[in-house]
């Protein structure tokens, strides 16, 4: 059963709360009236049993409910945290710091305290599966690489897939790629694969292992690359839940030496799940003004959440003429352009015919911009010396 914890002086926002128990949210309110003194203390009294979400307000200053926030994140991180205030983007930036979950305004409606205290108990109990599945010892020696882009048709799949199939050609059966694009994933098309199973067979699956997870794998035709393939269906990417991602990333970064993840645009709270278990965050957008932009926000937001990824950028269709310069992309984003990939229609081309460019038109100038990015991160063909993944395996010579 849900238990919420509310630090507030104010009794009519505790029987706002407790009226909600009829309808989506279960479980009981107990209320800390007294929210002065030592933070410690407090945090102490607020977490004692172990609830699942713990609010932060009304009544409390912005400033000491954050700072009570970060000590509940440090301290206890199966907690989920709400912050009751007035949601402005100061505050938005100062709570992501602190670990808050949600922030919801005092006198929000109903069905809207409603949703942001659901949300907040679902987060504490998928939390929670994490942390007692965390105690299963875990070697990660796989590379998990990340691809970025604030929004669609930035090219993010493509250099997903590309990457994905120019690092298989060099460790082969030692390479796998999720497709996080949950409600429209395409790179099932950009393989022309036709999967058994889904990322949704694993979510339903119960507890999932490595053994279970492989079975839902889907190898493409000679064995070197096994693709995570998205959902069918957007109503069946809606459940797809952040612990089952984190706990396939973890378990795939057992068995592969490279992990590729073709993420959603922008940042969602699935796409956020990978981000925090990568190594390598490759940021991708174009060379038009919103695109810029927007990778702006996306390089702010991954500021502000401290992922410890490193950071490769790529500026897709390098030669648009459309106003904008190389350099001026590179001092909006504060970022050195590290791969330039040349507009060409043999993109979409072979995005729709199912043959990456690295594999069916290498020579050109826009497979030759595709493997320097395979480059970054591997430097040489593949040696069979080194362990991880499975099926056959290509041996020169």
């Amino acid at each position: 059963m849900s238990r919420f914890v509310l630090a507030s002086d104010s009794s009519g926002f505790e029987q706002r709360v407790r009226r909600l128990l009829g309808g989506a949210v279960n479980g009981e309110v107990t209320r800390v009236g007294d929210t002065t003194g030592d933070l410690e203390r407090l945090v102490n009294d607020l977490t004692r049993g172990t609830p699942e979400v713990v609010a932060l307000g009304p009544g409390i200053d912005t400033d000491r409910a954050l700072d009570l926030a970060a000590l509940i994140d440090r301290d206890r991180p199966e907690i989920s945290v709400i912050v009751v205030a007035e949601p402005t983007p100061d505050i938005w930036q100062r709570a992501l710091r602190a670990g808050v979950r949600d922030i919801v305004a005092p006198d929000a409606p109903e069905s809207e305290l409603r949703t942001v205290f659901d949300r907040a108990a679902g987060k504490a109990t998928r939390t929670k599966t994490n942390l007692v599945e965390d105690i299963i010892p875990t070697t990660k020696t796989g590379r998990i690489i990340s691809v970025i882009a604030p929004k669609g048709g930035s090219g993010k799949t493509a250099l997903a897939v590309n990457l994905a199939v120019g690092l298989a050609e060099r460790h082969p059966g030692r390479v796998a790629i999720v497709d996080l694009d949950l409600l429209f994933g395409d790179v099932t098309n950009a393989l022309l694969l036709t999967p058994e199973h889904t990322i949704s067979d694993a979510a339903s699956s119960g507890r999932l292992d490595l053994t279970t997870l492989k079975v839902f794998l889907t190898p493409r035709p000679g064995g070197d690359l096994y693709v995570l393939c998205a959902p069918d269906s957007p109503a069946e990417g809606d459940l797809i839940q952040e612990s089952t991602v984190t706990r396939a990333l973890q378990l795939l970064s057992q068995e592969f030496e490279y992990v590729i993840i073709d993420t959603a645009a922008g940042l969602n709270e699935v796409t956020l799940a990978a981000l925090e278990m990568a190594d390598d965050l490759v940021l991708i957008c174009d060379m038009s003004v919103s695109a810029v932009r927007g990778m702006r926000k996306v390089i702010d937001a991954l500021d502000i959440l401290q992922l410890r990824g490193r950071r490769h950028f790529v500026i897709n269709r390098a030669d648009s003429k459309v106003g904008l310069t190389l350099s001026d992309v590179e001092a909006t984003l504060s970022l050195r352009i590290d791969a330039r990939l040349p507009s060409s229609r043999l993109v979409p081309r072979s995005m729709n015919e199912g043959v990456p460019l690295v594999e069916g038109a290498a020579k050109t100038p826009v497979a030759r911009a595709f493997l320097d990015v395979v480059d970054r991160f591997s430097t040489g063909p593949d040696d069979s010396s080194v362990q991880g993944g499975f099926g056959r395996r290509r041996r020169s010579g």
